[in-house]
């Protein structure tokens, strides 16, 4: 990690190498929480120079040769959102940033940045990997799939999944979307 500047003579003493990139990595990964967002700015801690001193430290995250060990990048649109253009990787103001640190003492500012990133997450997830799986299920699963239902098991008859049964021994068709239900 990129050394801390020390301006003054009481500088804190920094835990080695290895730990602070661990300590470092927790951190910003957490930037990607608006709850922990909302924590900082009801705290008062996004109002303290120092603290945002800091958060322009860790931009040195973006690099290739860190960025690489984010689990969670949406940290780093967060980190930008709170710096503004102050942290000189985005076109935001100053004030929209001043703004944003405001905002989030607000519960309702918090559930909203939460939902958005729920949605901004689900989409993407869509994207990759489409609406769910095709799973080709032999005639004794959808029985089986059909018996968890209403417990019909006539022939040909539809499911409550959307799958059809039949008692050939042919192949059913059954979508699996991403939370695990049948269709």
């Amino acid at each position: 990690a990129p050394e801390a500047s020390a301006e003054s003579s009481d500088a804190i003493e920094l835990p080695p190498d290895e730990e602070r990139f661990a300590l470092e990595l927790e951190f910003i990964q957490c930037l990607a929480s608006p709850a922990y967002l909302h924590y900082l700015a009801t705290s008062g801690v996004l109002q303290d120079p120092s603290f945002l001193e800091f958060l322009k430290y860790l931009q040195y995250w973006r690099q290739p040769e860190y960025v690489r060990f984010l689990s969670y990048p949406h940290c780093l649109h967060f980190l930008d959102l709170l710096l503004g253009e102050e942290g000189g990787y985005n076109n935001t103001s100053s004030e929209s940033a001043i703004a944003f640190r405001r905002e989030l003492s607000s519960v309702a500012f918090r559930n909203f940045c939460h939902e958005q990133q729920f949605y901004s997450w689900q989409f993407r997830s869509r994207r990759l990997y489409g609406r769910g799986l095709n799973v080709v299920n032999t005639d004794a699963d959808a029985k089986a799939l059909n018996a968890e239902g209403e417990g019909k098991g006539e022939e040909n008859e539809g499911n409550d999944d959307g799958s059809s049964t039949s008692s050939s021994g042919s192949e059913v068709e059954t979508t699996i979307d991403s939370s695990g239900q049948h269709h």
